[in-house]
């Protein structure tokens, strides 16, 4: 029995004085060299990979419940109810954008209960997302939001963000009118700041490096031929933030590379990224590991972040910090 689920059907009734109880006492905001007004704030609400339960924080406060943020205090990027209690106080999110369907980042009735007025998910799964979103305000009594389908590289904007998806090298079951679901990554930008947030995902997939325009064959001198080939490509610009998933740890031959990433896979996307021109982040910011999974799932970010590669750094429930 999948642990997540089992929450699920308790309505993962979790409050904040529990967690507390269980030594999870959320310490001030931190924030990172280089933040400043005109970044984007992100807190991390959750930065594990599936299979998470509550009963494991009674043994130890450092387990991490599954990945989800908060952008700015207003828009969330993947949400469950175990991600209740790690909003701050007060906060009301606007908006929704889910990467995929699993469920240790989709819920239909956290959806509805986070009070969003718009859930977006990419456009091969949003006739389902609409009928389980719907049901669940109706078993809630609540108004359901909106969900949009959001098409590949078509930018939206949303309090002050602009979001584009891009697919993810990630894979589920789930079949909608015949469709097969496409997983999304988001890149999230604010005047000069362009995050990208890759969960779930195996690397960068090719098509995806060319929506963002940071796949390194796209050059200023060859932009025009590529862009006249038929294919969606991106001028070429660097990115200055990353989050990106880790759920493999230190396993670079694990048999979920196919679907996930590994420590050694983050540290050469951003080296590769570096080198070539496409990852250019203000000094002393370093790029974030989430959706930790395996070894690393239970360790204190400070004995992670030893192990780490020079300008990487792991994410943990209840950080937040600013990238410019």
């Amino acid at each position: 029995m999948n642990s997540v689920n089992s929450i699920t059907r308790r309505e993962f009734a979790l409050g904040a004085a529990a967690f507390a109880a269980a030594g999870r006492v959320l310490s001030a905001p931190e924030a990172s060299a280089g933040a400043g007004a005109d970044g984007i704030r992100v807190r991390f609400l959750g930065s594990g990979a599936a299979g998470w339960d509550p009963k494991w924080l009674d043994a130890n406060p450092h387990t991490r419940r599954p990945s989800s943020v908060l952008l700015d205090g207003r828009v969330l990027i993947d949400f469950i109810p175990t991600g209740f209690d790690m909003l701050p106080e007060g906060c009301r999110p606007e908006v929704l954008f889910q990467t995929h369907s699993h469920g240790d980042h989709y819920n239909p009735a956290a959806a509805v209960k986070s009070g969003v007025r718009r859930v977006y998910v990419q456009e091969s799964w949003a006739s389902a997302a609409r009928e389980e979103i719907a049901a669940a305000a109706k078993r809630l009594s609540l108004p359901p939001p909106e969900v949009v389908g959001l098409p590949f590289a078509k930018p939206v904007e949303e309090c002050g963000l602009r979001f584009t998806g891009v697919p993810a090298n990630h894979s589920t079951s789930r079949v909608t009118d015949g469709i097969l679901e496409r997983t999304s990554l988001y890149l999230v930008e604010k005047g000069a700041a362009r995050l990208l947030y890759a969960t779930d995902t195996g690397g960068i997939p090719g098509d995806a490096a060319r929506m963002l325009g940071v796949d390194p064959h796209i050059t200023n001198g060859n932009y025009e031929r590529f862009a006249k080939s038929g294919t969606f490509v991106a001028e070429p610009k660097p990115l200055t933030a990353i989050i990106m998933e880790a759920t493999n740890g230190d396993s670079d031959a694990d048999f979920r590379m196919f679907v996930h990433s590994s420590v050694q896979a983050v540290s050469r996307t951003v080296e590769v990224l570096r080198q070539n021109g496409r990852y250019a982040p203000p000094p002393g910011q370093c790029a974030y590991i989430t959706h930790l999974g395996l070894k690393y799932r239970d360790w204190p970010s400070e004995k992670i972040d030893a192990e780490l590669p020079s300008g990487i750094r792991a994410a943990h429930d209840g950080f937040e910090t600013t990238f410019c």
